[in-house]
């Protein structure tokens, strides 16, 4: 069987598990890197060393926002136009995302010279110098390769909708490789600390980017350089946008609400500082594995609306939600029964009162996986059909309007003090599940029938 007729024929259940898997294998291999990068920060460095990686996760999570409009809204219409066989529409996708990506990446770095002071004192406060100046360090190699982030980002993800997950992958396992080599050199060999971790992901990415780009360079996919020319002229590029838009806003709120919850943590002292950036980066290795599942789901659904088969857009859809609910069940699980495990092997030796604070965090914070999973599947299901107001408001209500409004009456209101602020995230997934389940199952008609996935081919 063909890829095509694979993509049309074969079940869906079979087809998810065959861009699960190679999404997996990259997320965890990535994973694994985090956890390896972690634990030599946490014993090298301390907790401020692990600590400036978590509290830099909300200003790359603004930087993932730019990219996404155009790797999810590119992904979506590149899917579509090889399932209806227009594959000069992939190249226009192609050579306007890559220009787009470099003046976008090429514009922020530059401008990093001068952001970099005022968000490192924001984040980390003033209090501990040690802190501050760990998340200076790291921020300004991160931020300096960020052309090569977009570029990776949105490259892998047109070749994995151009049936090559497996490449993508591949791409992953680069940069992990690199970045563990590499970090044993740089923190522990020149013992540059954070730094060295920084400058290590640095050139993993640029290891990464150089592998993709001779696969494409080889021909094997319906976009490529042999045709290719800068542009910023691209017809379709509202139709683009509006995919991605809600892929933006989601990330935009997501960063938003994280900065939020960051800034109430802290009056409570130095200390809930340190243990935010820590679940901060628990959560963010905790939730590949959901990501994952929406990475598999989306070429599977953009390629048969393209086809016209909505019966297996829906079929793709009900089984990633159901998947993605048993193992967000799974990581919630760990973060309630063994907090104390997750602490230990990332934090190192620290001080009694710094565990317990950071385990109650854990368990409480890690509630959230339990809805995050179908809110990432539900929202990209709503992209790949044009319902763009809809797929926005899951994504604004569980990062930024629930987190705000539960942030005002959790700490104070109810009196629940620091725990108040560890919920907010937490039970702002949850409710917006159950907001965008109900409001979806009742007006079905609007969301799930046939004629409404095929309105958007």
């Amino acid at each position: 069987m063909d890829t095509a007729n694979q993509l049309r024929e074969a079940p869906v259940k079979t087809l998810f598990f065959k861009y699960y898997g190679p999404a997996l294998i990259s997320i965890l291999s990535v994973t694994l890197h985090q956890v390896i990068n972690g634990v030599i920060l946490g014993q090298q460095v301390g907790k401020e060393g692990l600590a400036a990686v978590g509290l830099y996760g909300p200003v790359v999570t603004v930087f993932i926002a730019l990219s996404l409009p155009i790797m999810i809204g590119g992904g979506i219409m590149m899917g579509k136009s090889i399932g209806a066989r227009k594959y000069e529409d992939s190249q226009q996708i192609f050579q306007f995302a890559t220009t787009l990506a470099l003046t976008a990446g090429v514009s922020i770095s530059l401008m990093s010279i001068f952001m970099i002071g005022p968000l490192a004192g924001f984040l980390a406060g003033k209090e501990n110098a040690l802190l501050l100046r760990s998340t200076t360090d790291y921020m300004l190699w991160q931020l300096a390769g960020i052309p090569f982030f977009f570029l990776r980002m949105i490259w892998g993800n047109f070749i994995s909708n151009d049936n090559g997950p497996k490449i993508s992958r591949n791409a992953s396992v680069v940069a992990v490789s690199l970045n563990i080599l590499l970090d044993l050199v740089f923190i522990i060999g020149l013992g540059w600390g954070v730094k060295g971790a920084a400058v290590a992901t640095f050139f993993s990415m640029l290891g990464s980017l150089l592998y993709l780009f001779f696969y494409i360079q080889k021909g094997k996919t319906h976009f490529g350089f042999d045709r290719f020319r800068f542009t910023l002229r691209f017809g379709e590029w509202k139709t683009l946008l509006s995919f991605g838009l809600p892929s933006f806003a989601s990330e935009i709120s997501f960063s938003t609400g994280l900065l939020l919850i960051n800034h109430n943590i802290v009056p409570y002292g130095p200390l809930a500082v340190s243990a935010f950036g820590l679940i901060n980066y628990l959560s963010f290795i905790f939730l590949r594995p959901l990501t994952a599942a929406m990475i598999a789901a989306m070429p599977v659904m953009s390629y048969n609306i393209g086809a016209g088969l909505p019966h297996r857009v829906l079929g793709i859809f009900r089984f990633a939600v159901a998947f993605s609910f048993g193992l967000g069940l799974v990581i919630a699980g760990l973060g309630f029964f063994i907090p104390g495990l997750l602490v230990k092997v990332f934090s190192g030796e620290e001080s009694a009162a710094f565990v317990a604070m950071a385990e109650r965090a854990t368990s409480l914070y890690f509630i959230l996986f339990i809805a995050a999973g179908p809110n990432y599947i539900l929202s990209a299901y709503l992209q790949n059909i044009k319902k763009v107001v809809a797929s926005t408001l899951i994504t604004v209500l569980k990062g930024l309007v629930l987190v705000v409004t539960l942030l005002l009456v959790l700490p104070g209101y109810f009196e629940m003090g620091l725990d108040g602020v560890w919920l907010s995230r937490s039970l702002a997934e949850i409710l917006t599940l159950l907001f965008m389940g109900v409001y979806t199952s009742f007006y079905k008609e609007r969301f799930y029938d046939p004629a409404v996935i095929l309105a958007h081919k």
